[in-house]
C-alpha cells in the first residue's frame, strides 16, 4: 500500500459550503458499529450541520456528491469526511489540478488514549482486477497526513479510476483497531449531443448548422438525442437527456412579419430521445406561410434569403418539463429554394399578330 507522505499545512476546521462536483465520492468506515449516517447531497432539501465523531462541525454539501459512514470490522477509531471547496485546496496543501479533495478525521476511543497516533494507508479495494491490474493507486488517489500519525488526512483526487480506492487509518497501538473508508468515482457526464437532419449539435462543440428548406416536395427528419459520458468509473451516475423543442427565433418571427407574412404560421416541433419530425422545413413548412400564391412564395424566399441570423432556437432537456440542458441555433441556407420561385404572370411583346 502506498502512502503520500505529511505535508505542512494544519488541517483546518471547515465551516463553509461545498463545490459542486461530480467527481469523488467517499463512503466512510465507522469501527465497532457506533455510528451510522448516510447523506444523499445536491437534493431539494440539504441535511443540517452536525456533529461528526471528533466534535467538528459538519457543514453542508452543495455537491452532487454522497458521503456516508458505515460501521467498521473492529472498534476503538472513527472515521469523518467533510469535502473541501477549490478555494481551500492551497490551505491543505491540495494540487489545484485535483479534481476533488476530501478531509478525513479519525477519533481514538477511549477519549484519554496514550498513544493516538495512527497510519493512514491507500490501495485498490481489488488490486487483481481488470482495470487496477499494472496501475499505481497514487496516480488516481492520494493521501496525506497533516502530520506523522496525526489523526486528520487529506485525500484527493487525481485523475479517474475504474476500481474502488480504499483509505485506511490503523492505530499504532493498537493493530487491530482502525477505520476504512471506500473511494468510489461517479461517472461524468461530458456533455449533451443532438442529432438532427444528418447534423451534430454538441454542448461541447458545434452548436449552430444550417438546414436548406424545400418546397418541391415534403421532407421529414430523424433526431436523436445522447448524453456522452465517460467510460472509467466506479459509479454509475443517471444523467439524461430525453426531450427537446425547435422554435423561431424572435427576429425571424420580426422579419417575416416585416415582409408581409403572418409569423404565427411558422412550424414548431419538439420530440423525445427519438423523434422523427415531419414537415421539416418543406413544402407544408412553405405554404402554411406563403398560401397558394407565387408572388408570396418568391417574396418568401427572397426573405429568407436576405435574412442572415438564427432562424430557429433548439433546446434539449433533462425531460419535458425538465431541466434546460443546452441551446442550439439553426440557420436557413436559401440556395436549393431560390431554384424553385414560381411563375408571377406572362407578358408577350406582341398582342396581335395579322397573316
Amino acid at each position: 500500500m502506498a502512502v503520500k507522505k505529511a505535508g505542512e499545512s494544519k488541517v483546518k476546521k471547515v465551516v463553509g459550503g461545498i463545490a459542486c462536483g461530480l467527481a469523488l465520492i467517499l463512503v466512510g468506515g465507522v469501527c465497532g458499529g457506533l455510528l451510522q449516517h448516510h447523506y444523499n447531497w445536491g437534493a431539494e432539501e440539504k441535511p443540517p450541520v452536525e456533529e461528526t465523531p471528533g466534535g467538528e462541525e459538519k457543514p453542508e454539501d452543495s455537491g452532487g456528491g454522497e458521503v456516508s459512514t458505515e460501521a467498521g470490522v473492529s472498534h476503538g477509531i472513527k472515521l469523518a469526511a467533510t469535502k473541501l471547496m477549490a478555494s481551500q485546496y492551497e490551505d491543505y496543501g491540495v494540487s489545484p489540478l485535483a479534481e476533488t479533495a476530501y478531509t478525513l478525521t479519525a477519533t481514538i476511543t477511549p477519549a484519554d488514549a496514550a498513544n493516538k497516533a495512527v497510519d493512514w494507508t491507500i490501495a485498490f479495494k481489488n488490486a487483481s482486477s481488470t482495470w487496477a491490474t499494472g496501475k499505481t493507486v497514487t496516480e488516481y488517489a492520494t493521501v496525506t497526513p497533516s502530520a506523522d500519525g496525526a489523526l486528520t488526512a487529506v485525500v484527493e483526487n487525481v485523475a479517474a479510476f475504474g476500481e474502488q480506492i480504499v483509505v485506511k487509518a490503523t492505530s499504532r497501538d493498537n493493530a487491530e483497531a482502525f477505520a476504512t473508508c471506500t473511494v468510489e468515482y461517479l461517472q461524468r457526464t461530458t456533455g449533451y449531443t443532438l442529432m438532427l437532419d444528418s447534423e451534430t449539435y454538441s454542448t461541447t462543440g458545434t452548436k449552430t448548422n444550417s438546414v436548406a428548406p424545400t418546397f418541391s416536395m415534403p421532407r421529414g427528419s430523424l433526431a436523436m438525442l445522447m448524453a456522452n459520458k465517460m467510460n472509467v468509473y466506479t459509479r454509475a451516475n443517471t444523467d439524461d437527456v430525453t426531450y427537446f423543442t425547435i422554435k423561431p427565433t424572435e427576429t425571424f418571427k420580426t422579419a417575416l412579419t416585416s415582409a408581409g407574412f403572418s409569423a404565427s404560421e411558422l412550424k414548431e416541433y419538439s420530440g423525445g430521445k427519438s423523434a422523427t419530425l415531419t414537415d421539416f422545413f418543406d413544402s407544408a413548412w412553405g405554404v402554411a406561410l406563403y398560401g397558394n400564391s407565387n408572388i408570396n412564395k418568391n417574396k418568401l424566399i427572397s426573405t429568407i434569403d436576405g435574412y442572415k441570423g438564427n432562424a430557429y432556437e433548439i433546446k434539449i432537456y433533462t425531460a419535458k418539463g425538465g431541466t434546460e440542458l443546452g441551446t442550439f441555433n439553426i440557420t436557413l441556407d436559401a440556395t436549393t429554394i431560390k431554384t424553385q420561385k414560381g411563375v408571377e404572370n406572362l407578358v408577350i411583346d406582341e398582342t396581335e399578330i395579322v397573316f
